[in-house]
């Protein structure tokens, strides 16, 4: 079994770990500080309770005006005078007196309240505040990493690093800093009256803590393997309800509701079950202490016997190191939340320092609106070092405002194609270009804008009609977003909709049929107004009429426009002004319907198949 972290260890990973998050913590450095030091007083709050408590019980129940006291390195102290100022010799105790005596302790208990509170809010303010800056930062990287991370990476792990750990490294750090400051506080400053006190007490006292000690580290190696194990089983579970939620459709499709509900029932039990081990061990840690202690009052029973102090004398020491129980328990729990600290923070940074696959350089070029010319100059991708490349040696140019068509079985390299224009990917060998400036020249951004693009995986976002179609250019009017709906043939499908364009269309776009879908989606490719138009498997879903009004929209769209399609309906692109045919991630030929049909064995071959066997061979060209 893997063991537990060493102290030195965690001590110098939460000192790393701290040391990333103050460069965080800088902007609310003043509310944070101010919460340390509220933290500090809350914490020697206790102990001033404690000595008013037995000052106002020996005025009201004594009625004794003797305060002499013997402190270290200053010798022996009479307080009497300083008490008769307030109160005259005699029989000072009447009704008013009594009343405003007792008045001190609550609100010496109303000053305690108080400075809980400020500590704790405070420093819950911060912590709000940096989880948020943690997650806006830690999703803003996810965001800027290209496709081929996504292709490495569980949807679930990123979910748990960019809302989970981020969360659990901001609450840890704040626990961590203000039991720091508040439990030694507390401690010392109770420790210290004691002394005063009574320093034999005190000493006998100092022995029995580190006993009560002993059953915290007894157990602390095994609560930290175990959290070690609940985090690693809290991201298993999140794993399994993430896929079976998306893939839902295969989930019922193949009758697998069991089987996931089985899935998630085994892990869940296992996190359950190592939950309660965690709490079995922490919390008989508890009564261990407790036990321990007991010893200690015990032995500080004889003591007092033997030195014949009174009862209330007894009391209140015993009183003061029962209220050290919660801060010597944090305090025995630290490196718990020192562990937990540590491990999210690494995973939140290890995040935030990884290099992005696809990076602008410094003196990337904002492209502005380009003419729409793109050149491939002898380009190779493969998806995986030592994979088969996807495209080998391609150049290949699209002059603007023309329509090229890409047709090809699959894996000819089509999809590549498209991916490398948008710079998901950057080509091993060789260089693209748009309007002249290699796409590693220009801002991502800036080129993606230029971009408009039907996928043949088409997707929706869980919101209206009218702002997925918005979506393609954010600032459009309604006026705008069904014009482009109207030239996308879906605006008489989404006026009869309840809610007309303001209907939800469900997760992932599950109220819609798949021809609406695709409608919406190209009508949001519409809205973009784009100078470069990507069209991959466009009218897959649309029935013949919808295809053959989305064909007469493309003639209109077209104009001024670099369109790209791939399609496997011959019957869409008979029109464009080139089609490229291609293999194994190369250009067998080049030219029109006309020219391809005569000259090449390839494009002849596909186009005779797919219009003798109708649709059922269109799949060999997806």
């Amino acid at each position: 079994m893997e063991s537990s972290p060493q102290p030195k260890a965690l001590l110098m990973g939460a000192t790393q770990a701290y040391r990333r998050l103050f460069v965080y913590l800088m902007p609310y450095r003043r509310r944070f500080f101010g919460g340390l030091v509220t933290a500090l007083l809350a914490g020697m709050s206790s102990t001033l309770l404690m000595a008013v408590l037995t000052v106002v019980s020996k005025l009201v129940l004594g009625g004794e005006l003797n305060f002499t006291k013997t402190l270290p390195l200053v010798g022996e102290v009479d307080f009497t005078p300083w008490i008769r100022q307030w109160w005259p010799e005699g029989d000072w105790r009447t009704l008013s007196r009594v009343a405003a005596v007792c008045a001190l302790i609550p609100l010496f208990m109303a000053l305690r309240g108080l400075l809980d509170f400020l500590a704790n809010y405070q420093l819950t303010w911060v912590q709000q505040r940096l989880t948020l800056d943690l997650q806006r930062k830690v999703f803003t990287r996810i965001m800027g990493r290209s496709l081929e991370f996504f292709n490495k990476q569980r949807g679930a792990e990123l979910i748990q690093t960019a809302f989970g750990m981020t969360s659990t490294c901001a609450s840890a750090a704040m626990t961590l800093a203000q039991d720091l400051v508040r439990r030694p506080a507390a401690v010392i400053s109770t420790l210290v009256y004691l002394t005063v006190k009574d320093p034999v007490f005190m000493g006998f006292s100092l022995v029995v803590f580190p006993l009560c000690m002993l059953p915290v580290l007894l157990l602390r190696k095994r609560v930290l393997r175990g959290a070690k194990r609940e985090q690693e089983q809290g991201a298993k579970i999140s794993g399994i309800v993430m896929e079976s939620i998306s893939g839902i459709r295969v989930v019922k499709s193949h009758a697998r509701e069991a089987y996931e509900i089985e899935r998630f029932t085994e892990a869940a039990k296992d996190v359950n079950s190592t939950t309660m081990r965690i709490y079995r061990m922490v919390e008989i840690v508890g009564p261990l202490v407790e036990t321990t202690a007991s010893l200690g009052i015990a032995g500080g029973l004889v003591y007092c016997w033997w030195r014949g102090v009174r009862f209330d004398d007894f009391s209140f020491r015993v009183g003061l190191l029962v209220l050290l129980y919660p801060d010597i328990k944090a305090l025995s729990r630290l490196q718990m939340v020192v562990q937990r600290c540590t491990t999210a923070s690494d995973q939140v940074f290890r995040m935030l320092d990884e290099r992005s696959e696809i990076e602008d350089s410094p003196t990337a070029l904002h492209l502005g609106r380009a003419k729409g010319a793109i050149v491939f100059e002898n380009v190779t991708y493969a998806y995986r070092p030592g994979a088969a490349p996807a495209v080998k040696g391609l150049s290949l140019e699209f002059e603007p405002g023309k329509f090229y068509a890409l047709v090809g079985e699959s894996g000819a390299g089509k999809s590549t194609m498209m991916s490398l224009m948008l710079r998901f990917y950057d080509p091993q060998q060789g260089r693209i270009l748009i309007d002249g400036y290699d796409l590693k020249d220009v801002q991502q951004t800036s080129l993606r804008e230029n971009i408009g693009i039907v996928n043949q995986d088409l997707f929706l976002f869980h919101d209206t009609i009218e702002n997925n179609i918005r979506y393609g250019r954010l600032e459009a009017t309604l006026e705008e977003v069904r014009a482009a709906a109207q030239i996308a043939h879906a605006d008489d499908f989404i006026m009869k909709q309840p809610q007309g364009y303001q209907t939800l269309v469900g997760d992932k776009g599950c109220n819609l049929s798949g021809g609406q879908l695709q409608r919406v989606t190209i009508a949001r490719a519409i809205l973009r107004n784009s100078p470069i138009l990507l069209l991959d498997e466009a009218t897959s879903n649309l029935d013949t009429d919808t295809e053959q009004a989305f064909k007469d929209a493309l003639r209109a769209l077209r104009q001024g426009r670099t369109v790209v399609a791939i399609a496997h309906r011959f019957s869409t692109i008979l029109e464009a002004d080139q089609i490229v045919v291609m293999d194994q991630g190369g250009v067998v030929d080049r030219g029109s319907h006309a020219e391809l049909v005569l000259r090449c064995a390839m494009y002849e071959r596909l186009f005779r198949l797919q219009f003798s066997v109708g649709e059922e061979a269109q799949p060999a060209l997806s």
